[in-house]
């Protein structure tokens, strides 16, 4: 399932949500979808399917990573910016900081 709205539909604040090897974007005012990736569908990213998923929203974009890949996803659209692949250097959860958690 893989909605998209643009910036003028939705009505404010985001969250990002990673589960089962998916990322999505939810409204936090409403719940409404706004969009849904399977990171199996990213190039290499195939061992992410199914398994656990951490996610930061950074100015605008979704930092997910999952199995030792990290993916940098627009939360404009859900469109893929950039990935790093380290297959073999995770097995489960991938955590994340960020500087200004």
């Amino acid at each position: 399932m893989r909605e998209r709205h643009t910036s003028s539909e939705r009505s404010g604040a985001c969250v990002a949500v990673g589960h089962a090897g998916s990322v999505m974007l939810l409204e936090i005012a409403s719940g409404r979808l706004v969009w849904e990736r399977a990171l199996a569908e990213f190039p290499a990213g195939l061992p992410c399917e199914g398994q656990p998923v951490s996610v930061r929203l950074v100015e605008g974009t979704v930092i997910a990573a999952c199995m030792g890949h990290v993916f940098a996803i627009s939360a404009e659209d859900g469109a893929l910016l950039w990935q790093v692949n380290r297959r073999g250097r995770g097995s489960g959860e991938t955590t994340l900081a960020i500087s200004h958690d």
